[in-house]
């Protein structure tokens, strides 16, 4: 009888010409996906085919069609949020060339090695530690671009390095304070600690699976056998620690602490490993290294320039990342200081709902510690202008990329499209279930923020909930947690990952290498919201 229904419902659905809408809704996300999966285009044209897409319909179909004005205004949102994209990424561009023309990403490198000398640990640490700290403090995709180039220093390839750093956005639901969990709970008044601890409970085995994926990604089968155990372990800490303190201590502060007690779980592994190696007699590969400073010629290799002669300590490298750290939680901690960064210097467009408080976007404090390190570090002019030139031509083609993503994901939010995609799927009534992540996923890819896809989204959640009786709350956490995943491998933080490596026109690849593990992350919040629902 209900599968009857149903039907029912779906041929009323096509009887009424919402097939041809339907279609015309998917073509601009089935244009991406061709362009970068199917004919392996670089980020750029895909971009630049999706926005072209996406417009089209809004000037022929009626019920797409945007006026000149609306489209204008649809593109300056697109435009507006790419501005928080570019004030983050080229920041961190500059400060990640004045380390490599100086030298100091090697020296990081064999720091890392020397604290952790295991390099299976030296991975999750960074992907299940670092990254997920560094997303907590600040959101917009700050984890990734801090430890990509780490694992360049530390001898991964571009790829390795691009992959590993996607993997440590395993904590985006609670990313930037958990603004994307509190902006879902707001828009259907639900409670942001339960709808982050249901979170937690939909997405508890992804942690776990990521970690294990690292380890396969940085070593294949041998570091699978070698720390698979500690893997599923810190995988496990970090789910119960974001469930537990999202409840006690609130969504602001639960990825913090769960990051800082993984961090301390595998500084103390790493330890654990370095006193039986001690206890066999088996030297670390790092132990030939110099111990203190390093002394070289530092080159870089897009100009084939010698800077000079740089003479660093493994304090001085480390100086800018704590300087970072601790500006960074300063900003979001201290209640008074966070109230006055975020209302003085902020550019605000209502027409485009550009809002940028300049002092607290995290880009400016990358800013002010790009300044720093230059100090710290003793760049001179010829070292600086190189790591300008070099910052600017690896952002430049990724800019317009995320660019004409983000536009075009404004277009289709304007023009009705995705809401035309959602109201075609609450036609399945309780059945819904089974679709509710993988729309939520459809928002995070679409849009690249979990935050985006939650304002895009709840409100029809919160009216398919009531209209089929299921629970809203679990409904908004597999909304919350399938997005936040699906974000992984949307196009503009692809497109971010690869020009952070430096891996131009590798989006196509990274999308087919990270596409199954997206795809199975939604697929086990779905299964998972299906037990929580009790169907």
């Amino acid at each position: 009888m209900q599968n009857t229904s149903i039907l029912q419902r779906t041929l009323s659905f096509i009887k009424e010409g919402n097939l041809l809408e339907t279609f015309l809704a998917i073509l601009p996300l089935g244009v991406s996906i061709l362009m970068l999966v199917v004919l392996q285009r670089g980020g750029k044209q895909a971009g630049i085919a999706t926005l072209i897409s996406s417009i089209i319909p809004t000037l022929i179909f009626p019920f797409f069609h945007l006026s000149a004005e609306q489209l204008f205004i649809a593109l300056g949102k697109g435009v507006s949020a790419s501005l928080l994209v570019f004030y983050l990424l080229l920041p961190s561009l500059l400060l990640y060339h004045l380390l490599q023309a100086t030298g100091g990403m090697r020296v990081l490198g064999w720091g890392i090695a020397r604290l952790v000398p295991d390099r299976d640990i030296q991975v999750l640490l960074l992907v299940m530690g670092l990254a997920p700290f560094a997303e907590s403090v600040t959101g917009f995709g700050v984890g990734t671009i801090l430890i990509i180039p780490i694992f360049v220093a530390l001898d991964f390839s571009l790829t390795q390095s691009a992959i590993l750093g996607m993997l440590g956005q395993m904590a985006i639901p609670w990313g930037g304070l958990g603004i994307g969990t509190i902006l879902g709970a707001q828009l259907t008044n639900l409670d942001p600690s339960i709808l982050a601890a249901h979170t937690a409970l939909l997405t508890a085995p992804l942690p776990s699976v990521y970690g294990l994926v690292a380890l396969a990604v940085a070593g294949g089968k041998k570091s699978c056998q070698h720390q698979w155990s500690a893997a599923i372990a810190v995988g496990a800490i970090l789910s119960v620690s974001l469930y537990v303190f999202s409840l006690s201590l609130g969504v602001e502060l639960a990825g913090i602490i769960a990051s800082v007690i993984a961090i301390c779980i595998l500084l103390a592994c790493g330890y654990v490993e370095v006193r039986k190696n001690r206890q066999k007699g088996v030297l670390s590969t790092s132990s030939n290294r110099p111990k203190k400073t390093i002394s070289f010629q530092s080159n870089v290799n897009s100009t084939d320039q010698k800077i000079g002669t740089v003479k660093l300590s493994l304090w001085q490298v480390l100086a800018p990342y704590i300087f970072l750290t601790a500006l960074l939680l300063v900003s979001r901690l201290i209640l008074p200081i966070k109230i006055w960064l975020q209302s003085h210097f902020v550019l605000s467009i209502p027409a485009i709902n550009l809002n940028l408080a300049l002092l607290y976007n995290p880009g400016f404090t990358i800013f002010v510690t790009v300044f720093a390190a230059v100090k710290i570090l003793g760049v001179g002019r010829s070292q600086f202008r190189v790591g300008v030139m070099s910052a600017w031509r690896q952002f430049l083609p990724g800019g317009v990329a995320i660019a004409c993503f983000l536009m075009a994901s404004q277009v289709m939010q304007t023009s009705g499209m995705m809401t035309t995609i959602g109201t075609a799927a609450a036609t399945l009534g309780h059945n819904y279930k089974w679709v509710a992540p993988w729309l939520a996923a459809l928002g995070g890819w679409v849009t690249g923020s979990s935050t985006s896809s939650n304002a895009l989204f709840s409100q029809l959640q919160l009216a398919i909930s009531t209209r089929s009786g299921l629970p809203l709350d679990w409904l908004m956490s597999a909304q919350n947690g399938a997005s936040a995943h699906a974000t992984i491998i949307a196009p503009a933080r692809m497109i971010l990952a690869a020009t952070t490596v430096g891996l131009y026109k590798g989006e196509a690849l990274l999308l087919r290498l990270m596409a199954p593990l997206a795809l199975a992350a939604v697929a086990i919040t779905m299964l998972l919201l299906a037990l929580a629902t009790n169907y």
